[in-house]
Protein backbone atom coordinates (compact mmCIF):
# COMPACT_ATOMS: atom_id res chain seq x y z
CA UNK A 1 0.00 0.00 0.00
CA UNK A 2 2.80 2.68 0.68
CA UNK A 3 4.42 1.76 -2.69
CA UNK A 4 1.29 2.35 -4.31
CA UNK A 5 0.83 5.54 -2.27
CA UNK A 6 4.21 6.72 -3.22
CA UNK A 7 3.44 6.18 -6.63
CA UNK A 8 0.20 8.15 -6.63
CA UNK A 9 2.18 10.76 -5.37
CA UNK A 10 5.18 11.11 -7.84
CA UNK A 11 3.02 11.55 -10.42
CA UNK A 12 1.18 14.35 -9.10
CA UNK A 13 4.58 16.40 -8.51
CA UNK A 14 6.09 18.16 -10.69
CA UNK A 15 9.16 15.78 -10.87
CA UNK A 16 6.76 13.13 -12.72
CA UNK A 17 6.28 16.81 -15.63
CA UNK A 18 9.80 17.52 -15.49
CA UNK A 19 10.73 13.26 -16.03
CA UNK A 20 8.32 13.56 -19.20
CA UNK A 21 10.14 16.24 -20.82
CA UNK A 22 13.48 14.60 -20.74
CA UNK A 23 12.61 11.67 -21.86
CA UNK A 24 10.79 13.77 -25.02
CA UNK A 25 14.02 16.10 -25.50
CA UNK A 26 16.27 12.75 -25.47
CA UNK A 27 13.74 11.13 -27.90
CA UNK A 28 13.55 14.22 -30.13
CA UNK A 29 17.66 14.55 -29.92
CA UNK A 30 18.09 10.93 -31.08
CA UNK A 31 15.29 11.59 -34.20
CA UNK A 32 16.94 15.11 -34.83
CA UNK A 33 20.54 13.14 -35.42
CA UNK A 34 19.27 10.76 -37.34
CA UNK A 35 17.47 12.78 -40.07
CA UNK A 36 20.74 14.85 -40.06
CA UNK A 37 22.49 12.16 -41.24
CA UNK A 38 20.28 11.06 -43.67
CA UNK A 39 19.90 14.73 -45.24
CA UNK A 40 24.20 15.34 -45.45
CA UNK A 41 24.10 12.08 -47.74
CA UNK A 42 21.12 13.17 -49.43
CA UNK A 43 22.91 16.61 -50.36
CA UNK A 44 26.53 14.57 -50.84
CA UNK A 45 25.01 12.12 -52.83
CA UNK A 46 21.70 13.54 -54.38
CA UNK A 47 19.70 10.35 -52.89
CA UNK A 48 16.04 10.98 -52.25
CA UNK A 49 15.85 11.83 -48.31
CA UNK A 50 14.06 8.45 -47.79
CA UNK A 51 17.04 6.63 -48.81
CA UNK A 52 20.13 8.51 -47.41
CA UNK A 53 21.52 5.60 -46.33
CA UNK A 54 24.99 4.17 -47.00
CA UNK A 55 26.65 3.81 -50.47
CA UNK A 56 30.32 3.82 -49.27
CA UNK A 57 29.38 1.99 -45.86
CA UNK A 58 30.29 -1.02 -46.97
CA UNK A 59 33.89 -0.11 -48.04
CA UNK A 60 34.51 1.51 -44.66
CA UNK A 61 32.80 -0.78 -42.05
CA UNK A 62 35.06 -2.35 -39.77
CA UNK A 63 35.85 -6.19 -40.07
CA UNK A 64 35.81 -8.27 -36.45
CA UNK A 65 35.87 -4.81 -34.57
CA UNK A 66 39.81 -4.67 -35.61
CA UNK A 67 42.07 -1.98 -35.70
CA UNK A 68 43.74 0.55 -38.46
CA UNK A 69 47.04 -1.28 -39.19
CA UNK A 70 49.84 0.99 -41.08
CA UNK A 71 51.17 -1.72 -44.46
CA UNK A 72 47.96 -4.06 -43.63
CA UNK A 73 48.22 -5.22 -47.66
CA UNK A 74 51.74 -6.10 -46.58
CA UNK A 75 50.71 -9.51 -45.48
CA UNK A 76 49.72 -10.92 -48.89
CA UNK A 77 53.37 -9.91 -50.00
CA UNK A 78 56.60 -11.78 -49.80
CA UNK A 79 59.76 -9.72 -49.99
CA UNK A 80 62.29 -9.56 -53.08
CA UNK A 81 66.30 -10.32 -52.83
CA UNK A 82 66.78 -6.72 -54.06
CA UNK A 83 66.29 -3.72 -52.48
CA UNK A 84 64.15 -1.02 -53.94
CA UNK A 85 65.79 1.25 -52.13
CA UNK A 86 69.55 3.29 -53.13
CA UNK A 87 71.22 2.80 -49.63
CA UNK A 88 74.00 5.16 -50.27
CA UNK A 89 75.95 5.45 -47.02
CA UNK A 90 75.43 1.89 -46.13
CA UNK A 91 76.41 0.92 -42.68
CA UNK A 92 79.37 2.75 -43.30
CA UNK A 93 77.36 5.51 -41.02
CA UNK A 94 78.30 3.34 -38.04
CA UNK A 95 82.00 3.73 -38.44
CA UNK A 96 83.77 6.15 -35.67
CA UNK A 97 85.61 8.20 -38.66
CA UNK A 98 82.69 9.07 -40.98
CA UNK A 99 82.72 12.90 -41.74
CA UNK A 100 79.37 13.21 -43.67
CA UNK A 101 77.86 14.71 -40.48
CA UNK A 102 76.53 18.25 -41.15
CA UNK A 103 74.45 20.82 -38.37
CA UNK A 104 71.20 21.37 -38.13
CA UNK A 105 69.77 23.46 -40.70
CA UNK A 106 68.83 26.58 -38.54
CA UNK A 107 70.87 26.33 -35.65
CA UNK A 108 73.96 25.47 -37.09
CA UNK A 109 76.99 23.99 -34.92
CA UNK A 110 75.44 25.88 -32.16
CA UNK A 111 72.38 23.51 -32.00
CA UNK A 112 72.47 20.03 -29.95
CA UNK A 113 71.53 17.97 -32.93
CA UNK A 114 73.73 16.59 -35.97
CA UNK A 115 72.01 15.32 -39.43
CA UNK A 116 73.38 12.70 -41.82
CA UNK A 117 71.79 13.63 -44.81
CA UNK A 118 70.49 11.20 -47.74
CA UNK A 119 71.61 8.18 -45.81
CA UNK A 120 68.40 6.76 -48.80
CA UNK A 121 68.69 8.47 -51.65
CA UNK A 122 65.39 8.40 -53.72
CA UNK A 123 65.93 8.15 -57.87
CA UNK A 124 62.89 10.94 -58.26
CA UNK A 125 64.87 14.23 -59.56
CA UNK A 126 61.89 16.11 -61.64
CA UNK A 127 61.37 19.42 -59.74
CA UNK A 128 57.96 20.67 -61.13
CA UNK A 129 55.88 18.54 -58.40
CA UNK A 130 55.74 18.24 -54.60
CA UNK A 131 57.73 17.09 -52.12
CA UNK A 132 55.47 15.16 -48.96
CA UNK A 133 58.35 15.88 -46.44
CA UNK A 134 57.98 14.27 -42.95
CA UNK A 135 59.61 12.66 -40.25
CA UNK A 136 59.37 9.66 -38.01
CA UNK A 137 61.30 7.75 -35.21
CA UNK A 138 61.34 4.05 -35.42
CA UNK A 139 57.92 2.67 -33.83
CA UNK A 140 56.38 4.78 -36.71
CA UNK A 141 57.74 3.80 -39.96
CA UNK A 142 55.12 1.45 -41.32
CA UNK A 143 53.56 4.70 -41.72
CA UNK A 144 55.75 5.60 -44.29
CA UNK A 145 54.37 2.95 -46.02
CA UNK A 146 50.56 4.19 -46.42
CA UNK A 147 52.25 7.52 -47.96
CA UNK A 148 54.31 6.38 -50.86
CA UNK A 149 51.67 4.41 -52.01
CA UNK A 150 49.35 7.33 -52.73
CA UNK A 151 51.99 10.30 -53.09
CA UNK A 152 52.91 10.68 -56.48
CA UNK A 153 55.84 12.50 -55.48
CA UNK A 154 59.03 12.21 -54.05
CA UNK A 155 58.98 11.88 -49.96
CA UNK A 156 61.63 13.24 -47.86
CA UNK A 157 61.54 12.05 -44.52
CA UNK A 158 64.20 12.81 -41.12
CA UNK A 159 64.17 9.87 -38.65
CA UNK A 160 64.99 10.74 -35.32
CA UNK A 161 67.87 7.94 -34.00
CA UNK A 162 70.12 8.35 -31.58
CA UNK A 163 72.48 5.62 -30.53
CA UNK A 164 71.05 1.84 -31.44
CA UNK A 165 67.82 3.71 -32.35
CA UNK A 166 69.55 3.86 -35.74
CA UNK A 167 70.54 0.33 -36.17
CA UNK A 168 66.47 -0.36 -35.44
CA UNK A 169 65.57 2.05 -38.49
CA UNK A 170 68.14 0.43 -40.56
CA UNK A 171 66.36 -3.02 -40.08
CA UNK A 172 63.53 -1.72 -40.46
CA UNK A 173 64.12 0.31 -43.54
CA UNK A 174 65.67 -2.64 -45.07
CA UNK A 175 62.68 -4.96 -44.45
CA UNK A 176 60.51 -2.24 -46.18
CA UNK A 177 62.64 -1.54 -49.30
CA UNK A 178 62.57 -5.20 -50.34
CA UNK A 179 58.54 -5.51 -50.33
CA UNK A 180 57.47 -2.24 -51.38
CA UNK A 181 58.53 -0.70 -55.45
CA UNK A 182 57.38 2.93 -54.58
CA UNK A 183 59.97 3.18 -51.91
CA UNK A 184 62.62 3.76 -54.65
CA UNK A 185 61.35 7.80 -54.39
CA UNK A 186 62.10 7.73 -50.64
CA UNK A 187 65.13 9.87 -48.86
CA UNK A 188 65.64 9.36 -46.02
CA UNK A 189 68.45 11.38 -43.71
CA UNK A 190 68.81 10.29 -40.02
CA UNK A 191 68.85 12.95 -36.98
CA UNK A 192 70.50 12.38 -33.43
CA UNK A 193 71.95 14.10 -30.72
CA UNK A 194 75.74 15.22 -30.54
CA UNK A 195 76.15 13.49 -27.54
CA UNK A 196 74.36 10.15 -29.27
CA UNK A 197 75.72 8.92 -32.44
CA UNK A 198 74.54 6.15 -34.02
CA UNK A 199 75.82 3.06 -32.72
CA UNK A 200 75.44 0.03 -34.19
CA UNK A 201 73.84 -3.59 -32.73
CA UNK A 202 72.61 -6.70 -34.61
CA UNK A 203 69.57 -7.32 -35.78
CA UNK A 204 66.43 -8.58 -33.44
CA UNK A 205 65.47 -11.23 -35.53
CA UNK A 206 61.75 -10.57 -35.45
CA UNK A 207 62.57 -7.50 -37.38
CA UNK A 208 64.80 -9.16 -40.27
CA UNK A 209 63.76 -9.03 -43.96
CA UNK A 210 63.13 -12.58 -44.33
CA UNK A 211 60.08 -13.05 -41.76
CA UNK A 212 58.09 -11.20 -44.59
CA UNK A 213 56.68 -7.59 -44.84
CA UNK A 214 53.72 -6.86 -42.81
CA UNK A 215 54.32 -5.02 -39.51
CA UNK A 216 56.54 -6.70 -36.88
CA UNK A 217 54.45 -8.29 -33.67
CA UNK A 218 56.59 -5.79 -31.52
CA UNK A 219 55.38 -2.99 -33.54
CA UNK A 220 51.79 -4.17 -34.21
CA UNK A 221 51.76 -4.63 -30.40
CA UNK A 222 53.44 -1.84 -29.17
CA UNK A 223 56.58 -3.29 -27.68
CA UNK A 224 59.15 -1.87 -29.38
CA UNK A 225 62.14 -0.77 -26.96
CA UNK A 226 64.16 2.37 -28.49
CA UNK A 227 67.14 3.98 -27.10
CA UNK A 228 64.73 7.17 -27.12
CA UNK A 229 62.74 6.40 -24.75
CA UNK A 230 64.62 4.28 -22.15
CA UNK A 231 66.74 7.64 -21.93
CA UNK A 232 63.59 9.32 -22.18
CA UNK A 233 64.91 12.29 -24.76
CA UNK A 234 62.60 14.97 -26.33
CA UNK A 235 62.02 14.51 -30.01
CA UNK A 236 63.54 17.36 -31.56
CA UNK A 237 60.59 18.07 -33.94
CA UNK A 238 61.26 21.39 -35.91
CA UNK A 239 65.18 20.17 -36.61
CA UNK A 240 63.79 16.90 -38.57
CA UNK A 241 60.88 19.09 -40.19
CA UNK A 242 63.53 21.34 -41.41
CA UNK A 243 66.13 18.70 -42.46
CA UNK A 244 63.49 16.48 -44.56
CA UNK A 245 62.17 20.37 -45.88
CA UNK A 246 65.94 21.30 -46.80
CA UNK A 247 66.48 18.05 -48.90
CA UNK A 248 63.67 18.73 -51.12
CA UNK A 249 64.82 19.47 -54.64
CA UNK A 250 61.19 20.26 -55.75
CA UNK A 251 59.27 23.36 -56.41
CA UNK A 252 56.80 23.20 -53.95
CA UNK A 253 56.72 20.80 -50.45
CA UNK A 254 54.27 19.88 -48.00
CA UNK A 255 55.20 19.37 -44.41
CA UNK A 256 53.39 17.03 -42.62
CA UNK A 257 53.25 14.58 -39.97
CA UNK A 258 53.72 10.72 -40.84
CA UNK A 259 50.68 9.67 -39.44
CA UNK A 260 49.02 12.00 -41.91
CA UNK A 261 48.04 9.95 -45.47
CA UNK A 262 47.65 12.29 -48.28
CA UNK A 263 44.40 11.72 -50.70
CA UNK A 264 44.26 10.16 -53.96
CA UNK A 265 45.67 11.93 -56.67
CA UNK A 266 46.61 14.93 -54.63
CA UNK A 267 49.87 16.04 -56.64
CA UNK A 268 48.67 15.74 -60.22
CA UNK A 269 45.19 17.72 -59.34
CA UNK A 270 46.98 20.73 -57.29
CA UNK A 271 49.74 21.01 -59.75
CA UNK A 272 46.57 21.15 -62.63
CA UNK A 273 45.63 24.03 -60.40
CA UNK A 274 48.64 25.63 -60.39
CA UNK A 275 48.98 25.76 -64.60
CA UNK A 276 45.46 27.05 -64.66
CA UNK A 277 46.68 29.56 -61.85
CA UNK A 278 49.66 30.56 -63.56
CA UNK A 279 47.80 30.46 -67.38
CA UNK A 280 45.45 33.17 -65.53
CA UNK A 281 47.87 35.44 -63.43
CA UNK A 282 50.50 36.04 -65.87
CA UNK A 283 53.15 37.84 -64.77
CA UNK A 284 51.79 38.28 -61.06
CA UNK A 285 52.37 34.73 -60.82
CA UNK A 286 55.67 34.58 -58.71
CA UNK A 287 54.41 37.61 -56.63
CA UNK A 288 51.34 34.68 -55.81
CA UNK A 289 53.82 32.28 -55.27
CA UNK A 290 55.55 34.67 -52.47
CA UNK A 291 52.36 35.50 -50.85
CA UNK A 292 50.08 32.46 -50.72
CA UNK A 293 50.48 29.16 -49.21
CA UNK A 294 47.84 26.16 -49.89
CA UNK A 295 45.93 24.90 -46.89
CA UNK A 296 44.68 21.20 -46.81
CA UNK A 297 42.08 20.63 -44.60
CA UNK A 298 43.05 17.59 -42.26
CA UNK A 299 40.66 14.86 -40.65
CA UNK A 300 41.08 12.03 -38.37
CA UNK A 301 38.99 8.83 -38.69
CA UNK A 302 37.91 5.80 -36.16
CA UNK A 303 40.79 3.59 -35.89
CA UNK A 304 38.08 0.69 -36.32
CA UNK A 305 38.11 1.60 -40.35
CA UNK A 306 38.14 -1.18 -42.86
CA UNK A 307 39.60 1.41 -45.33
CA UNK A 308 40.84 4.93 -45.35
CA UNK A 309 39.02 7.09 -47.30
CA UNK A 310 40.43 8.38 -50.89
CA UNK A 311 38.57 11.18 -51.63
CA UNK A 312 36.48 13.90 -50.14
CA UNK A 313 33.40 11.63 -50.98
CA UNK A 314 34.00 8.80 -49.01
CA UNK A 315 35.66 11.24 -46.18
CA UNK A 316 32.10 12.60 -46.16
CA UNK A 317 30.66 9.39 -45.72
CA UNK A 318 32.46 9.18 -42.37
CA UNK A 319 31.80 12.25 -41.15
CA UNK A 320 27.93 12.60 -41.39
CA UNK A 321 28.28 9.57 -38.97
CA UNK A 322 30.09 11.02 -36.70
CA UNK A 323 33.38 8.67 -37.59
CA UNK A 324 35.35 11.50 -38.66
CA UNK A 325 36.43 14.66 -37.35
CA UNK A 326 38.60 17.42 -38.10
CA UNK A 327 42.37 16.93 -37.01
CA UNK A 328 42.71 17.17 -32.93
CA UNK A 329 39.20 18.27 -32.38
CA UNK A 330 39.38 16.44 -29.19
CA UNK A 331 42.92 17.61 -28.30
CA UNK A 332 43.61 20.81 -29.12
CA UNK A 333 40.20 22.77 -30.78
CA UNK A 334 42.53 26.10 -32.10
CA UNK A 335 45.11 24.11 -33.68
CA UNK A 336 43.26 22.51 -36.94
CA UNK A 337 39.93 23.87 -36.91
CA UNK A 338 40.28 25.84 -40.35
CA UNK A 339 38.18 28.60 -41.43
CA UNK A 340 35.48 28.27 -43.73
CA UNK A 341 35.32 24.34 -41.96
CA UNK A 342 30.98 23.88 -42.47
CA UNK A 343 31.22 25.35 -46.71
CA UNK A 344 34.05 23.00 -47.54
CA UNK A 345 31.91 20.10 -45.70
CA UNK A 346 28.94 21.22 -47.65
CA UNK A 347 30.51 21.80 -50.89
CA UNK A 348 28.95 19.98 -53.80
CA UNK A 349 30.81 16.42 -54.66
CA UNK A 350 29.85 15.61 -58.17
CA UNK A 351 31.61 18.03 -60.17
CA UNK A 352 34.97 18.20 -57.73
CA UNK A 353 35.43 14.50 -57.24
CA UNK A 354 37.98 14.44 -59.70
CA UNK A 355 39.60 17.90 -59.14
CA UNK A 356 41.13 21.02 -57.26
CA UNK A 357 40.11 24.63 -56.97
CA UNK A 358 40.60 27.31 -54.56
CA UNK A 359 38.30 27.65 -52.06
CA UNK A 360 38.88 30.99 -50.25
CA UNK A 361 41.11 33.48 -49.15
CA UNK A 362 42.00 34.24 -46.08
CA UNK A 363 44.18 35.71 -43.19
CA UNK A 364 45.57 33.52 -40.15
CA UNK A 365 43.90 36.45 -37.40
CA UNK A 366 41.53 36.25 -34.40
CA UNK A 367 39.84 33.43 -33.86
CA UNK A 368 42.32 31.64 -36.15
CA UNK A 369 45.58 33.36 -34.23
CA UNK A 370 46.28 30.04 -33.19
CA UNK A 371 45.54 27.97 -36.20
CA UNK A 372 48.70 25.66 -37.28
CA UNK A 373 48.12 24.67 -40.49
CA UNK A 374 49.57 22.11 -42.59
CA UNK A 375 49.80 23.58 -46.24
CA UNK A 376 51.41 23.43 -49.64
CA UNK A 377 54.23 26.25 -50.17
CA UNK A 378 57.48 26.45 -51.44
CA UNK A 379 61.18 25.81 -50.07
CA UNK A 380 61.56 30.29 -49.33
CA UNK A 381 59.02 29.50 -46.59
CA UNK A 382 60.83 30.37 -42.92
CA UNK A 383 62.15 27.28 -41.23
CA UNK A 384 60.83 26.04 -38.04
CA UNK A 385 61.97 26.86 -34.73
CA UNK A 386 64.46 24.26 -33.45
CA UNK A 387 64.29 25.52 -30.23
CA UNK A 388 60.97 23.94 -29.68
CA UNK A 389 60.01 20.12 -28.96
CA UNK A 390 57.24 18.12 -29.85
CA UNK A 391 56.98 17.59 -25.60
CA UNK A 392 56.81 21.24 -25.88
CA UNK A 393 53.31 21.44 -28.38
CA UNK A 394 52.55 24.63 -30.50
CA UNK A 395 55.57 24.19 -32.27
CA UNK A 396 54.78 25.73 -35.57
CA UNK A 397 53.81 28.88 -34.00
CA UNK A 398 57.13 30.58 -34.73
CA UNK A 399 57.13 29.94 -38.04
CA UNK A 400 54.06 31.92 -39.22
CA UNK A 401 55.38 34.69 -37.13
CA UNK A 402 58.74 35.25 -39.28
CA UNK A 403 56.67 34.62 -42.09
CA UNK A 404 54.09 37.94 -40.81
CA UNK A 405 57.63 39.75 -40.57
CA UNK A 406 59.44 38.29 -43.64
CA UNK A 407 56.65 39.18 -45.64
CA UNK A 408 55.47 42.99 -44.61
CA UNK A 409 52.43 42.08 -44.07
CA UNK A 410 50.06 43.03 -41.42
CA UNK A 411 49.34 39.03 -41.67
CA UNK A 412 50.06 36.07 -43.46
CA UNK A 413 47.44 35.55 -46.37
CA UNK A 414 46.66 31.75 -47.28
CA UNK A 415 44.45 30.25 -49.95
CA UNK A 416 42.84 27.01 -49.09
CA UNK A 417 41.69 24.44 -51.22
CA UNK A 418 38.08 23.05 -52.85
CA UNK A 419 37.54 18.85 -51.98
CA UNK A 420 39.46 16.92 -52.83
CA UNK A 421 42.31 17.52 -50.85
CA UNK A 422 42.99 16.36 -47.44
CA UNK A 423 44.95 14.48 -45.11
CA UNK A 424 43.44 12.35 -43.06
CA UNK A 425 44.73 10.45 -40.12
CA UNK A 426 43.64 7.33 -38.03
CA UNK A 427 42.67 8.03 -34.38
CA UNK A 428 40.65 6.22 -31.32
CA UNK A 429 37.80 7.53 -30.72
CA UNK A 430 37.74 5.93 -27.05
CA UNK A 431 40.08 8.82 -26.16
CA UNK A 432 37.89 11.09 -27.41
CA UNK A 433 35.60 11.64 -23.90
CA UNK A 434 39.08 11.89 -21.90
CA UNK A 435 40.31 14.92 -23.52
CA UNK A 436 37.66 16.67 -24.39
CA UNK A 437 37.59 18.31 -20.83
CA UNK A 438 40.86 19.58 -21.27
CA UNK A 439 40.37 21.10 -25.24
CA UNK A 440 38.22 24.15 -23.75
CA UNK A 441 40.58 25.88 -21.34
CA UNK A 442 41.89 29.84 -22.09
CA UNK A 443 43.97 28.51 -25.08
CA UNK A 444 40.77 25.96 -26.88
CA UNK A 445 38.47 28.56 -26.05
CA UNK A 446 34.39 27.16 -26.53
CA UNK A 447 33.98 25.33 -29.69
CA UNK A 448 29.89 26.58 -30.27
CA UNK A 449 31.35 30.23 -30.80
CA UNK A 450 33.75 28.86 -32.85
CA UNK A 451 31.52 27.24 -35.27
CA UNK A 452 29.26 30.38 -35.61
CA UNK A 453 32.30 32.77 -36.40
CA UNK A 454 31.53 35.02 -39.42
CA UNK A 455 33.47 34.23 -42.33
CA UNK A 456 33.51 38.26 -43.69
CA UNK A 457 35.68 39.06 -40.79
CA UNK A 458 38.46 36.91 -42.15
CA UNK A 459 38.10 37.54 -45.96
CA UNK A 460 40.42 40.34 -47.26
CA UNK A 461 39.20 43.77 -46.55
CA UNK A 462 38.50 45.81 -49.74
CA UNK A 463 41.24 48.51 -49.11
CA UNK A 464 43.90 44.96 -49.15
CA UNK A 465 43.05 43.55 -52.21
CA UNK A 466 44.71 45.05 -55.07
CA UNK A 467 45.79 43.21 -57.84
CA UNK A 468 46.08 39.74 -56.15
CA UNK A 469 42.43 40.23 -55.42
CA UNK A 470 41.19 41.00 -59.16
CA UNK A 471 42.89 38.22 -60.10
CA UNK A 472 41.39 35.79 -57.50
CA UNK A 473 38.04 37.21 -58.70
CA UNK A 474 38.23 36.20 -62.53
CA UNK A 475 39.56 32.55 -61.46
CA UNK A 476 37.10 31.96 -59.00
CA UNK A 477 34.24 32.77 -61.27
CA UNK A 478 32.55 29.57 -62.21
Amino acid sequence: MKCCAMICRFFRTKLCVYFFILICVLFLGRIFQTRRAAALRAIFYHFPYPRGNTLLLHQFSSENNIPFVPGLFLKSIQPINESYCNFRLGYNIFNDKFEEVDPSPQLGYDGAYRIIYNVIKGTNNESKTITYCSHFTPEFLYHLVEIVIRWEGPVSVSAFVPSTDASITMCLLERICNCVPEMNKVSVHFVFPNEYPPDHIACDPTLSVPQGCFMPDVLVNKKLETFRNTEKLIYPVNVARNVARVSAETTYVLVSDIELIPSKNLVSRFLSMIQRLEERSGSDFRLILKRFVYVLPVFEVENYIYKIPEIKSQLIDLYSQNRAVYFHRWVCLHCQRFPGLQRWIHRKLHVLDNSVQPLLVVRREFPYHRWEPIYIGTNQEPLYSEQLSWEGQQDKMTQFSKRKISSGQSDLKREETEPKMFIGKVYDNRKKNKNTNNSNGPEGGNNNDQENVNERGIDVKENERGRIHNFRKKFHRR
